[in-house]
Parts: C-alpha cells; sequence; structure tokens
C-alpha cells in the first residue's frame, strides 16, 4: 500500500510540472468548462465585433406632389378695342384677376405700350380683384395695334393679357332721320336747320323749307353732332332756336 501511494503523489507532481501534457490537457478542459459559461449574448457580441458584421438600413422618403398654390386666371383672357382716327376714345373695359388661394399678397401691372393703362396700378389680392384696362388712340395711324398687360404678384407669379387696339379712318354714316313738331304761329313758311360739333355751337345751316323732318347723309363717323330748328316767316325773320338734339356716328 505504501508503494501504491508514492506512485499516485508522484503522478500529480508531474500534472504540475511546466510543459506536462496532462496539465496542458486540463488546461484545455478548464478554458473551454470556462467558455460554456460564457453568456450566450456576450459570446454573439464577440462574435460581431470579430466579424465585422455591417446593417444597411434603406430611409424611403415620399413626397405628394401638391398642385400650384399660386394658379392664377383672368377674365377675359384678351380685350379688343376699336377707335375711329380722329374721334373718341373707346370706353374702357373691365377684367377680373383671381387666384386658387385664400394668402393675401401684392400685385403690380405693367404695360409694354404707351396707349393702353390700367387702374389701378397696383393693390392687394386675396381671392379676386377687378382692374380697368382704357386705351387712348390719339395720334395713332390707322391700323391694328397690339400690347401685353401683365399683373405680377410679390411671389413672382404673373399672368399676361393680350390688347388689340384697331384704328379705322373716319367715314361717312348712313342717313340721319330728323323730325320735330310744326310752329303753332300762321306766319311760318320754313325752317332752317342748324347742326354742328360742338353744343350750343353751329356751323352749317339748311333751309329744308315748309316741312317738319329730313334726312341727313355723308356725316362723319366718330364725331358727335348737335341739332337745332328755328322757324322763319316771309319777311326771312326767324324764331328763336328749338331745343337741341344730338347724335353720335360711330
Amino acid at each position: 500500500m505504501n508503494s501504491v501511494l508514492p506512485a499516485r503523489r508522484k503522478d500529480l507532481e508531474d500534472r504540475k510540472k511546466p510543459g506536462s501534457g496532462r496539465q496542458d490537457c486540463d488546461s484545455l478542459d478548464r478554458q473551454r468548462m470556462a467558455e460554456t459559461r460564457i453568456p450566450l449574448v456576450a459570446r454573439i457580441d464577440r462574435r460581431l465585433r470579430d466579424g465585422l458584421l455591417y446593417i444597411g438600413v434603406v430611409l424611403v422618403i415620399s413626397l405628394p406632389i401638391l398642385p400650384n398654390a399660386w394658379a392664377q386666371q383672368i377674365s377675359p383672357t384678351t380685350l379688343n378695342f376699336e377707335a375711329v382716327q380722329g374721334g373718341p376714345t373707346p370706353p374702357s373695359q373691365i377684367v377680373t384677376v383671381s387666384k386658387n388661394s385664400n394668402n393675401t399678397v401684392i400685385w403690380t401691372s405693367n404695360e409694354d405700350a404707351l396707349w393702353v393703362s390700367v387702374l389701378p396700378a397696383m393693390g392687394m389680392l386675396q381671392k379676386s380683384t377687378q382692374v380697368s384696362v382704357s386705351v387712348n388712340p390719339a395720334g395713332l395711324a390707322t391700323g391694328s395695334y397690339t400690347a401685353t398687360v401683365t399683373i405680377t404678384t410679390a411671389n413672382s407669379k404673373s399672368i399676361q393679357l393680350p390688347v388689340t387696339l384697331t384704328v379705322i379712318s373716319a367715314t361717312t354714316s348712313g342717313p340721319t332721320n330728323l323730325s320735330w313738331d310744326p310752329s303753332l304761329s300762321t306766319d311760318v313758311v320754313g325752317y332752317n336747320l342748324y347742326i354742328g360739333t360742338a353744343s350750343g355751337s353751329y356751323s352749317f345751316t339748311i333751309d329744308v323749307g315748309l316741312v317738319t323732318s329730313y334726312t341727313l347723309n355723308n356725316l362723319e363717323v366718330g364725331n358727335t353732332y348737335y341739332f337745332a330748328v328755328t322757324a322763319y316767316d316771309s319777311s326771312r325773320l326767324e324764331s328763336g332756336f328749338s331745343n337741341e338734339l344730338s347724335k353720335s356716328i360711330f
């Protein structure tokens, strides 16, 4: 028995010596046992670090396409004027400018011709507004003229309005029929018809005889004419003027 114990002790001492194969096996066993006790998360974390695992994330952003909140409209979309050379100025026309938002903005107008103008020339626009467009044919030769009115808001949105002005030459008109009540005087033997282009100022006189109506021809287009009648007796004595009538030839 004593011979067995020393051998056992010697075997244990040999395992403790450095370089002992048994010691190496024991160390490896202990290492493996230790690894089995490492928490699962720690082992995964270590493997992820060692493997340099990368995860890519793709971010998708969708932007809806909204309608133009500043779309502007104009009505009517074009304007046409006609004037007689040397005649009166055509009446102005009203234009409505609108937009499809409720934001209040400042607007201004611009014209590319001297003969066209806009009133007012600027203002505030919330939903809609109206402007007056006028033309001035003075000094223009006969023919057709075009211009563009541009309405621009403070956010640099603009809309254009084409304007056409046609100037025609003065021509003669068709017949103009005049009539008046007869004088109550029994001495009347005829009537004089007075014609002028200014009220109370007559440039022409026509002795129409003893009639109470008369037809005028070849009055120039573009003028306003004024008419009055007097009665006369056999001595060529005239009465005062009747009430005045006027007619514009277009």
